[in-house]
């Protein structure tokens, strides 16, 4: 049988965890087809030379959040760069579909602010958009907890009864049309409103059409340890796998209680059963919307009465005290938009306007409800622990950035274009506080097998061909909180669905990427 690419002289890691092998790997179509001793290029149509790399599946980054994007061309070379092949979007609350009458508008306004043509409401039909343009990586998605109230509930503080069942519906239509399960962002409105109940009820739907919870919890600051339990309460109750995102433990009067939240999870574990996991990213510092830090009664009305509510003096009060009563360290926060403040802390934003920082924090607000920070808040001890953990995946909890986009949000975090160099180059390559066969399974198969995604995150015969070929020589993260925007080094090769995406270390641009839909429906096997 003659082989379409043979890949020879590589170290492989299978995804499992093992040492590196010296092997052959070839691939017939989509498919790996084949593993064993080298043949030769007279075997194949196209033969690699890997000698010198490492081969290994592609990388799966269990938590992003860039769905809109992908309508618009170079949407993952970010990602493609650091080696991914797969991502999962939805998180935090918020998904592409399904979008609820209340959110069409919002949909319509956001179109028209980032520039995507928008004609979808269902899952279906947001799929069916994204093939007809092609996909660069594969991609899956989550139903947003956020995204079903703020489609069908007129009150986010109480849902009407059947309000609620419209978004059970809504809820179930999304699982059969292929989501993976759910996620909640219980610290953003309209989510953050939702009791532990509601959470429950949704889960429990999920949890019988076999998806997974996925949640930023309702705090991770100074009630991180009562959010993992509500997190896990949701699991116990639904029997649900729960996925915990970005775990942390931000602020520093809560630094080292990462490794509690671990015991909590493995207690959960042995005593349930039941699935849990975490997904973790390798850098101190977050990056979320400003309005995130103020007090939830500011929130509840929706975004666009913020602004009115924070000309009240006493909302501007009950703010500046709630900032106070978090510590929250104003010196470590800088804001990333596109005037005069982007990349400056609100310490020196507040000298600039000659007010306290906690006054600087409700302008920016009030004129700009969307504003977007980096805040550095969490230990380098609580984030390796985290990281090191059995069942950790590594994520990069970001949505996709063009480089070239005509229209972008502020900067992007680092970890956009280095999470996943990031990490291999700080715990394998620099400091090897992993070896590269336990990294490369962090990041392959414990998310394939959580996520419930078959024939992917490991190089076995009969999975796809999702595979990654990197010189460890060169391979490099180069983004920084400063200038975030640049691609990181050293993938040589990578192949998706077994075609080539970047050979001899160039971008061809060419999209072989799929939507990843649970086996059962084999809406694209």
């Amino acid at each position: 049988m003659l082989l379409d690419i043979l890949i020879e002289g590589a170290e492989v890691f299978d995804g499992e965890g093992g040492e590196g092998k010296r092997t052959s790997v070839g691939i017939v179509g989509d498919r790996i087809a084949y593993i064993g001793p080298a043949l030769g290029a007279q075997a194949a149509k196209v033969w690699v030379n890997g000698k010198g790399c490492l081969l290994s599946p592609g990388f799966i980054d269990s938590h992003a959040s860039t769905g809109l994007n992908y309508l618009r061309e170079h949407a993952a070379d970010h990602k493609i760069y650091q080696g991914v092949t797969l991502e999962l979007i939805g998180n935090c609350g918020t998904s592409t579909a399904p979008i609820g009458p209340r959110l069409q508008a919002t949909m319509e306004q956001k179109a028209e602010q980032i520039g995507f043509a928008f004609n979808w409401s269902s899952l279906r039909s947001y799929f069916e958009q994204v093939e007809s343009v092609g996909l660069p990586i594969n991609l899956a998605t989550l139903v947003g907890h956020s995204t079903l109230r703020a489609g069908f509930l007129e009150h986010w503080k109480d849902p009407k009864s059947h309000e609620f069942q419209a978004m059970c519906s809504a809820l179930k239509e999304g699982m059969q049309q292929g989501a993976l399960g759910f996620s909640t962002g219980l610290i953003y409105p309209p989510g953050c409103f939702a009791d532990t109940q509601e959470l429950i009820e949704l889960a429990t739907i999920v949890k019988n059409m076999g998806g997974f919870y996925a949640s930023h919890i309702r705090d991770e600051r100074t009630e991180v340890v009562n959010a993992v339990e509500e997190a896990l309460l949701i699991g116990r109750a639904s029997g649900i796998p729960v996925l915990i995102s970005h775990l942390k433990a931000a602020d520093k009067h809560n630094w080292g209680k990462v490794p509690l939240l671990l015991k909590m999870i493995e207690d959960y574990q042995t005593e349930t059963h039941n699935r849990a996991a975490v997904d973790v990213y390798p850098y101190t510092a977050v990056s979320t919307k400003l309005r995130a830090f103020f007090p939830k009664e500011l929130l509840q009305d929706g975004l666009e009465a913020i602004t009115e509510k924070l000309r009240q003096e006493s909302c501007r009060t009950q703010s500046h005290q709630w900032f106070r009563h978090r510590q929250i360290d104003f010196a470590s926060m800088w804001v990333l938009s596109d005037d005069d403040n982007n990349g400056r802390s609100l310490v020196d934003i507040a000298t600039l306007q000659n007010c306290l920082p906690e006054e600087a924090a409700c302008r920016l607000v009030e004129e700009h409800h969307d504003t977007w920070i980096i805040y550095d808040c969490i230990s380098e001890q609580d984030m390796d622990a985290a990281i090191l953990w059995k069942d950790s995946m590594i994520c990069s909890d970001s949505w996709s950035y063009p480089v070239n986009a005509k229209t972008t949000i502020g900067k992007p975090h680092p970890r956009t274009f280095g999470a996943f160099s990031r990490f291999l180059e700080r715990y394998v390559f620099q400091t090897p506080r992993l070896s590269y066969g336990d990294a490369i399974r962090k990041i392959t198969s414990i998310p394939a097998d959580f996520l419930g995604i078959p024939h992917r995150g490991r190089i076995r015969k009969g999975h796809f061909a999702d595979l990654l070929l990197m010189n460890p020589n060169t391979f490099a993260d180069r983004a920084t909180y400063k200038d975030p925007m640049q691609y990181s080094e050293g993938v040589e090769f990578l192949w998706i669905n077994g075609r080539p995406v970047v050979e001899h270390g160039e971008l061809n641009h060419d999209k072989h990427g799929r939507v990843i839909v649970p086996e059962q429906l084999h809406h694209h096997s």
